[in-house]
């Protein structure tokens, strides 16, 4: 059992928190993992508390120096003392130093150790925590880790030493990680997960141990793995494992309380815990063989490549690589649009602005965020500068369609596990308060500003067709049929980024304005 003289330290940092958190909901949450970008500045955040802790250690020397020095002194004219204490007494000199001594010295002494230490180290970590992830950050953090791990099949133990989708990195989870993995995903109820968590926390206990003040009991761990598979109406494991705690700690009266528990179910046939709904195996669905890679390639031989020169004049000159991807909807995707120059512009101009991205929601009526979209965006007017105004041009010529009355160049940085869920671009034309000025987006063009290391395709499961991101290269396609009615085979998802930075940019289209570039045509009998 910890201490009672943590209590009122804990009770003031967690009214703090909850101080802090109502502060952050006022001015608005972070959200540090849904950007790579956005999470640099983490880094630097970790650094100053580094270097604050080494202040700390500082001066926890300066004062064991002192105090060893002083002990060495103090040692010294004792052992004297102790040695011949009679004639030492005897001596009014050491007699009242002695008297002086116990009666000063060691008040000053007492005082000196009273002291605090570190205190305007303290009040750093304090200011510094405003900048700090939040409770929510974690949970975000935990849920982009659990969806990388479902939507690509990884296994935890895998995921935990480092080896992600087949390939082995240089890093690995502590048992504080895989812990409050576990912890999260149980009070979000998602117990299978936790259980595979947890036990992967055990696993770590028996081969690594924890350094104070981060350490954690194994027991406690064990504890919540037996609760964890009391959720799963596995009754016989966690009385297994409540069992191997008895062994270290056979007195523990919350283990044999929660032994005698477990012994009472599995005799009567009973669990307060509800039903689990078993979990179907299942091949993974048209997105996630996507995600994976796992579509076949196209037998399609109307799709080919070719040098585009003919949809704006300016290309014959100046002819792009385009590759036709798909006939319906039409597809297309062109290679080396963009320079690195450009996109190491365009990243300098979208990182100071980046905010969590939002999706429009008909129910409220405002665009809001959401769970099934993270990740940061900024957005540009198209003559915001002269690259801006270049790459509008482009668009049009690779599309030739008119911009005007188009939406904005959206920027965007994907962070930890950073995803788009399946989902349509246009808004159906039912939509009139979008679309009455400059009609529905009929058309999406998606630059990619960087390869992707693993992950964060763009994949379209109904037409079973996925585009992993190629830096400079830049995807289009139709989002209306050629009658302007809505085009459902343009469902669509940004997989999850496994690892890297994945940036894009995209334009949305609006129809109005391709009266004579695309005009609607009769619907098809």
């Amino acid at each position: 059992m910890r201490s009672s003289k943590w209590l009122l330290p804990v009770r003031v940092l967690l009214t703090y928190q909850v101080l802090l958190l109502l502060l952050r909901q006022a001015k608005g949450e972070e959200s540090h993992c849904t950007s790579v970008a956005g999470m640099v500045k983490l880094l630097d955040l970790e650094a100053q508390l580094i270097d604050n802790l080494e202040d700390y250690a500082v001066e926890l020397e300066k004062k064991l120096q002192t105090v060893r020095r002083s002990i060495t002194s103090l040692r010294l004219e004792n052992d004297k003392a102790r040695g011949s204490t009679e004639d030492y007494l005897s001596n009014p000199l050491n007699s009242f130093s002695l008297i002086r001594r116990m009666n000063r010295d060691w008040i000053i002494w007492q005082l000196y150790l009273d002291d605090p230490v570190g205190l305007s180290q303290v009040e750093r970590i304090q200011e510094l925590r405003e900048h700090m992830p939040t409770h929510t950050d974690v949970e975000e953090a935990v849920t982009a880790l659990d969806r990388i791990q479902s939507t690509y099949g990884l296994k935890v133990p895998e995921i935990a030493h480092g080896l992600l989708n087949g390939k082995q990195y240089n890093v690995s989870l502590t048992v504080l990680d895989t812990y409050a993995m576990g912890q999260i995903l149980f009070d979000q109820k998602n117990y299978m997960a936790a259980a595979s968590w947890i036990y992967q926390s055990v696993v770590l206990m028996e081969a690594f141990s924890l350094a104070a003040p981060l350490e954690i009991s194994k027991n406690e761990v064990r504890m919540v793995y037996a609760e964890t598979l009391l959720k799963l109406n596995q009754l016989a494991d966690a009385l297994k494992v409540v069992n191997i705690a008895l062994t270290d700690n056979p007195q523990d009266i919350k283990l044999l309380l929660k032994k005698s528990e477990i012994e009472t179910m599995i005799r009567t046939g009973t669990n307060n815990a509800p039903p689990v709904k078993a979990q179907a195996t299942v091949g993974p669905t048209a997105y996630q063989m996507g995600c994976r890679g796992q579509f076949p390639p196209s037998a399609d031989s109307k799709l080919y490549c070719l040098y585009n020169r003919t949809t704006s004049p300016f290309l014959i000159l100046a002819p792009l690589k385009m590759e036709l991807v798909g006939l319906d909807p039409y597809m297309v995707l062109y290679h080396d649009v963009l320079s690195p120059k450009e996109i190491t512009v365009l990243q300098g101009m979208a990182t100071p602005g980046l905010k969590r991205a939002t999706v429009y929601q008909a129910s409220s009526g405002r665009n809001e965020v959401v769970k099934t979209r993270t990740s940061k965006v900024a957005w540009f007017p198209d003559g915001y500068n002269p690259l801006t105004v270049r790459l509008n041009a482009r668009i049009s010529d690779m599309t030739g369609f008119n911009l005007y009355g188009s939406e904005m160049l959206q920027l965007m940085n994907y962070g930890l596990g950073g995803h788009y869920d399946q989902h349509y671009d246009f808004f159906n034309k039912t939509n009139s308060n979008l679309t009455a000025m400059s009609g529905d987006r009929i058309a999406t063009v998606l630059f990619y500003l960087t390869d992707v290391e693993q992950g964060g395709a763009t994949v379209f499961p109904n037409i079973r067709k996925a585009v992993f991101p190629q830096r400079g290269s830049v995807v289009m396609w139709y989002n209306l049929r050629d009658n302007g009615q809505i085009d459902t085979q343009t469902l669509h998802a940004a997989c999850p980024v496994i690892v890297g930075s994945k940036w894009v940019c995209n334009k949305w289209i609006r129809e109005r304005e391709q009266i004579f570039s695309r005009p609607c045509l009769k619907k098809r009998m």
